[in-house]
């Protein structure tokens, strides 16, 4: 790659993002198909003054991480439909100084189950956290009939997301992390861990305890760091199918890259990159 005056800057935008795997997929998608575009990460100071500094200096499109996914939203000059409903955004456009707002975690979710011949269609699935994240999942899960239980330890919070969720869709259910048993959990096909529970440096921990777990679930962890959490090795023992997180970021990526260039994104070449880095 080679960096010069027509060079198209893109980037990231968090705190922290310095150990952000999205430069190293984005990079090597742009140097895949020969555009001449650099992605770079940003912890800016405020995300205001950084929204600002996209206009002002032309860059093409950010992603957005933790903590501004939510903050982003009013700065927006337009804001896709889906983000909206979702109450986040993880992707910006800048088409001629006009900020556009997108969420891909969904769709990152969505492509990470089906990559594995997972139907999610009319199953139960029980997702494990309250955050952006789990938002978005769940939003975009219930948009294809899923059965959804928000389960986490704050009765407040998972209440909110799905008093949030229920304006759209119908029933959310909700309950409470020490609720649940195996024969609850045994009614679920698919169990979705959105919680930084056993995420480097404390990797000792699991979501839930393994002995909730039986053979027919489809275990997703979207932690990637590290990649084989001890909630993924728990679960193969049991059994269960395993989806590791370092899909769904892939995925969530793959969607930005093509909403950024109206390209095809090279999957391939971007998950090879991104095995790489993970290992």
């Amino acid at each position: 790659m080679i960096i010069n005056a027509q060079t198209s800057v893109y980037c990231i935008l968090g705190k922290p993002v310095r150990h952000s795997l999205s430069p190293v997929m984005h990079n090597a998608a742009f140097d895949s198909i020969g555009m001449n575009a650099v992605y770079v990460a940003f912890e800016p100071s405020s995300i205001k003054n950084a929204f600002d500094a996209i206009k002002a200096l032309g860059i093409k499109g950010a992603s957005i991480t933790i903590p501004f996914k939510v903050d982003v939203l009013p700065l927006c000059d337009s804001v896709d439909d889906l983000a909206v409903r979702i109450g986040s955004v993880n992707t910006l456009v800048n088409r001629d100084g006009k900020i556009e707002g997108y969420n891909t975690d969904g769709y990152g979710l969505l492509k990470s189950l089906e990559t594995h011949a997972i139907d999610y269609h009319n199953k139960k699935i029980l997702i494990i956290g309250n955050g952006g994240s789990a938002r978005a999942i769940a939003y975009t899960l219930a948009q294809h009939n899923a059965q959804i239980t928000i389960c986490g330890r704050n009765i407040n919070n998972i209440i909110q997301l799905a008093n949030d969720l229920r304006k759209h869709f119908g029933a959310i259910d909700t309950m409470l992390l020490e609720q649940l048993t195996s024969d609850i959990t045994e009614q679920y096909h698919i169990i979705i861990n959105t919680t930084p529970v056993g995420m480097k440096p404390d990797i000792s921990k699991t979501p839930i305890d393994a002995a909730l777990l039986h053979p027919h679930h489809v275990i997703v962890d979207i932690i990637y760091t590290p990649l084989q959490t001890l909630f993924v090795q728990k679960a193969r023992e049991k059994g269960c199918t395993v989806i590791t997180g370092d899909y769904m970021l892939l995925y969530q990526a793959c969607m930005q890259f093509e909403i950024w260039t109206g390209k095809a994104a090279p999957i391939n070449v971007m998950h090879q990159a991104l095995k790489q880095a993970l290992q």
